[in-house]
C-alpha cells in the first residue's frame, strides 16, 4: 500500500541471474504461507493407514498414485492415528488419504483437505480423477471453495 492506503503491485529489479529462482521460491512460500495447492505442493497425498493391517492397501494406492507421477508419502510408522493426523498437517500436505476397515473391503479412502476437519468418503478412482483433474488445471481448491 502506499501513503494514501491504495494498493500497489511491488516490483524488484535484478540483473543477476543467480538468486532469481530463490526469490521466485520465497514469493511463493509467502504467498501461499507455505501450505502449497496440490499441483505445488511437494509432496500431494500422504496415505494414513489407521493400523498395521491396512498397511498392504496403503502401499497398493501409493504405487499407484506414483505410477500416475503424484508425489506421495505413506505414513507406516508405529505412531497414533491422532499423531499421524498431526504430523500431516504440520507437513501442510494437501491431502491425507486415511485407510481403516471399511475403506479396505470397499476400494475407497478416507479424504481429509489441509486445514479443515472434514472428512469425505469416496471410491479411490474417483479421489483419483478429482486430484488429476486439480493437479492438471492447477486449481487451488481453498480459492474455489470460498
Amino acid at each position: 500500500r502506499d501513503q494514501d492506503s491504495a494498493e500497489q503491485t511491488p516490483m524488484i529489479i535484478h540483473r543477476a541471474p543467480l538468486g532469481t529462482h530463490e526469490r521466485f521460491c520465497a514469493f511463493l512460500i509467502e504467498h501461499y504461507g507455505g501450505v502449497f495447492p496440490s499441483w505445488l505442493a511437494p509432496v500431494q497425498v500422504r496415505i494414513i493407514p489407521v493400523a498395521s493391517a491396512f498397511f498392504g492397501y496403503a502401499e497398493k494406492l501409493e504405487k499407484e498414485l506414483k505410477s500416475r507421477f503424484i508425489r506421495t508419502q505413506n505414513d507406516l510408522s508405529s505412531d497414533s492415528f491422532g499423531k499421524k493426523i498431526r504430523n500431516g498437517a504440520i507437513s501442510k500436505v494437501p491431502n491425507l488419504l486415511i485407510l481403516g476397515e471399511q475403506e479396505t473391503s470397499e476400494g475407497s479412502v478416507t479424504w481429509q483437505r489441509h486445514g479443515t476437519k472434514e472428512r469425505s468418503m469416496l471410491g479411490f478412482e474417483a479421489f483419483l480423477g478429482l486430484l488429476e483433474e486439480e493437479i492438471r488445471n492447477r486449481i487451488d481448491w481453498r480459492k474455489s471453495a470460498s
